[in-house]
């Protein structure tokens, strides 16, 4: 009897919000139909706010779910907001798993799963503590918990027998380039990028039918430094007064956030004159509205992959954006839209809205790209990755 392949999907925190769980999100609507797929979480999870939030299909009888809830009984205990405890606590229990699967998928970050599995690393998390601690988890189990009373190993990564080593034995899969060299860099494994798709029904908008204003994507965070972006318009403005700014987003649901947001939303109301703020906005509408406008900004530095700015692109507007990160590399590493610092910006925006014949160089250039960023793309490159793990 023909019995489709099993595949255990791992992501502790799983939520309608944030570029991790749409990596998440359309990776189970790419394996629904074709394998049995069973997501291990620490708390229960709505497929329809997913599929609100980010566009997908996913059929709740399609996906097992395994719910350790006892981990949200425990996750108070590190109050670091970016402690591994859930995940540390998920690994542990995908280890005894295993034995039922014929593939296993993290999703969110570096991940041990045991025997070599799929892992998706949005940014190498653990970076920062690998040279410290790797020696120290190769240690005999005496040695090992010695070292965590030390304070040398958090004691969730002992719980959940954490091995760099096996980790590094992983099929690694990147947002971005950029990201990629990083992980390459810490870890010396050979990554793979599977960029994050920007969702959407993206209208083909005439250049000459779109406003000659600019879109912002980004929740209300301090990293996306919305006031510069504003101060930088403001300062293009004094040559063209009708231009506008329209900030697509919602406010951050991080705790420590919560200041930030205040702030960045008092300076969206002083210049309520020619900036709106779309606040939450349904995901049916973003694309349209985005294909309305001409141009983007995006200010993050070190972003690591962008998925406003791959928003843009599929929108079809021309995005200026800080020359770091994964941003960069969506715009097609085109130095006419790339920026360092207020006046570099100002001069070369400026400078495309100041030549017809350069908006429409522009244009041609970046038009091949959306298909880069779809959808239909990302799910192929899933299915193949895991395909070619259930070969190996």
């Amino acid at each position: 009897m023909f019995r489709r392949p099993r595949v255990l999907v791992v992501h502790s925190k799983v939520e309608a919000h944030g570029g991790g769980c749409s990596v998440l999100a359309w990776s189970l609507q790419a394996l629904q139909h074709d394998y049995d797929v069973t997501l291990l979480a620490s708390a229960p999870w709505d497929a329809a706010a997913l599929n609100r939030y980010y566009g997908t299909s996913i059929e709740p009888a399609a996906i097992g779910s395994l719910i350790y809830s006892a981990a949200g009984r425990i996750l108070r205990l590190d109050p670091d907001p970016s402690t591994i405890q859930p995940n540390c606590y998920l690994m542990r229990k995908a280890k005894g798993l295993r034995s039922r699967f014929d593939c296993a998928f993290g999703t969110d970050n570096e991940t041990d799963l045991g025997p070599p599995a799929l892992q998706y690393v949005h940014y190498p998390h653990l970076a920062h503590v690998y040279p410290k601690v790797r020696h120290n988890l190769d240690l005999p189990p005496a040695s090992k918990l010695a070292a965590c009373l030390r304070g040398s190993i958090r004691p969730w990564m002992l719980m959940a027998n954490f091995s760099f080593d096996r980790m590094c034995r992983n099929r690694t899969l990147v947002n971005s380039d950029w990201t990629g060299r990083w992980v390459q860099r810490v870890y010396g494994v050979e990554c793979h990028t599977v960029n994050p798709p920007a969702a959407g029904e993206f209208p083909d908008t005439p250049w000459e039918k779109r406003e000659d204003g600019f879109v912002l994507v980004g929740r209300l965070a301090v990293g996306k430094r919305i006031p510069w972006c504003i101060d930088v318009l403001g300062q293009v403005r004094r040559l063209y007064p009708g231009l506008r700014l329209h900030i697509v987003g919602s406010a951050s649901r991080a705790p420590y956030d919560a200041g930030d947001a205040a702030r960045i939303a008092g300076a969206i109301r002083r210049n309520s004159s020619w900036v709106t703020f779309h606040d939450n906005i349904p995901r049916a509408a973003v694309a349209p509205l985005l294909a309305t406008q001409k141009y983007g900004l995006h200010a993050m530095v070190d972003e690591h992959f962008g998925i406003g700015v791959a928003e843009m692109v599929r929108a079809g507007c021309i995005p200026f954006v800080h020359n770091s990160g994964g941003p960069p590399g969506i715009a097609g590493n085109d130095p006419r839209l790339t920026y360092e610092t207020a006046a570099e910006a100002v001069e070369k925006i400026v400078r495309v809205l100041r030549e017809p014949a350069l908006q429409a160089n522009l244009v041609s250039n970046l038009a091949p790209r959306k298909a880069l960023y779809c959808p239909e793309r990302f799910m192929d490159s899933i299915r193949g990755h895991v395909n070619q793990m259930m070969r190996r």
